[in-house]
């Protein structure tokens, strides 16, 4: 009896425990950290329900839930289920703290996203426009928040095209941090480089250039002349002179650029791929077509390196998956693209040798599996004697 009684508290228990909104909560956040939002759904759900019979319809502390809920939803594209639920969120702070509460922000600019995500864009500046105007009340015109709030605002209206007003939200922003922090702080740099987009976009180049300038000088201030902060900025200065056909001022930003990217994000990067071409536009431009075309090479032979590499991935994939017909299609090409790479001298050189040998090797080892013995040695032998010429 004693016993039954004990596993009876247990069992009661276990159940308070489940319905612990607490214990619901840190479950449903695992499960959506996880991407299993299908599952954290009715957790969030019943946490809220549980509390809301706790605390009231109306509690602040139900914000957060509601929050997560709503997050959950929009990784599921399901915005307007998600908006009832930031709106009811927003309702309940307000009612809390007050329509002017610094506390309704961030709900504001989650929902300021939302609406944005949805195509509701006036709805979105609405919001935007309320935590500046909150912020302004809350915390003067000069608090390094609203320099933020402003900075934001200025991002939305340059996805939306609108350069006119985001011009003199960036301007306040660069203001409100120069008060704050000084002229030289690193938090300008993203404010400087959205400001010279968007006089770049309304063609005034003339004005851009003073923040490209600024944005090269506190980065190599912070982090040293060759950091590879410093090159994004140097390209886009260089970039500017390009257009305003100001080739000889942008030959050398570029030219200072390009080994920035070679040694910082390796020598078959993107970036360093980019920066060839930036180059070799700009010598093209001013006719000095012999400088160009080694940096056209160099980034034909990038190119393609990274074309024959993807073809191999892919081919060894099909292989694994045992598709091999369609395996042995890809590493065809891949040889056939690899043989195509010009051969350059010194550090422009791809390694194109030794990236066709490979390709054969991981041919021949396709032939052995599908016992096509004659056909792999004759491909292994070639790989050998590529091997043995770049000895």
């Amino acid at each position: 009896m004693k016993k039954a009684a004990a596993l009876l508290v247990w069992a009661s228990l276990a159940s308070m425990a489940q319905d612990d909104p607490a214990q619901l909560r840190e479950r449903a956040a695992a499960l959506a950290a996880a991407g299993k939002y299908a599952e954290a759904e009715p957790v969030f759900s019943r946490a809220i329900d549980f509390s809301e019979k706790e605390l009231g319809v109306e509690d602040p502390r139900l914000v957060p839930l509601l929050g997560a809920l709503a997050a959950v939803y929009r990784a599921q594209a399901r915005n307007p289920e998600a908006e009832k639920l930031y709106q009811r969120a927003l309702a309940i702070q307000q009612k809390a703290a007050g329509e002017w509460s610094a506390d309704l922000i961030p709900d504001l600019k989650v929902l300021a996203g939302l609406y944005a995500a949805m195509g509701r864009f006036s709805e979105a500046e609405r919001q935007y426009l309320r935590v500046i105007a909150i912020r302004e009340r809350v915390k003067g015109t000069e608090d390094l928040d609203l320099a933020n709030d402003s900075a934001e605002l200025a991002g939305f209206y340059i996805t939306r095209k609108r350069y006119a007003v985001a011009e003199p939200n960036l301007r306040r922003a660069i203001y409100i941090i120069e008060r704050k922090l000084g002229p030289e702080d690193p938090s300008l740099v993203p404010v400087l480089d959205s400001l010279a987009t968007v006089l770049m976009e309304q063609q005034n180049y003339g004005p851009a250039e003073a923040p490209l300038r600024r944005a090269v000088s506190i980065e190599e201030r912070a982090y040293g002349p060759n950091h590879v902060n410093v090159a994004p900025h140097l390209d886009k200065l260089a970039m500017l002179f390009y257009i305003e056909k100001r080739y000889a001022d942008a030959a050398p930003l570029y030219q200072r650029s390009l080994p920035i990217w070679e040694s910082s994000m390796g020598p078959d990067s993107g970036e360093l791929v980019a920066a060839l071409d930036n180059l070799a536009v700009v010598y093209a431009s001013q006719g000095k077509f012999a400088e160009a075309a080694p940096l056209y090479l160099r980034s034909l032979a990038l190119r393609q390196k990274a074309a024959v590499l993807s073809a191999n991935n892919l081919a060894l994939v099909l292989e694994g998956k045992g598709d091999h017909a369609a395996a042995e299609r890809q590493y065809k090409q891949a040889i056939s693209l690899a043989q195509k790479i010009p051969a350059l001298a010194g550090a422009a050189s791809v390694g194109e040798s030794d990236l066709l040998a490979k390709t054969l090797a991981n041919y021949a080892t396709l032939l052995r599996k599908l016992k096509r013995n004659v056909e792999a040695a004759r491909v292994e032998a070639r790989a050998k004697s590529l091997a043995r010429s770049d000895q």
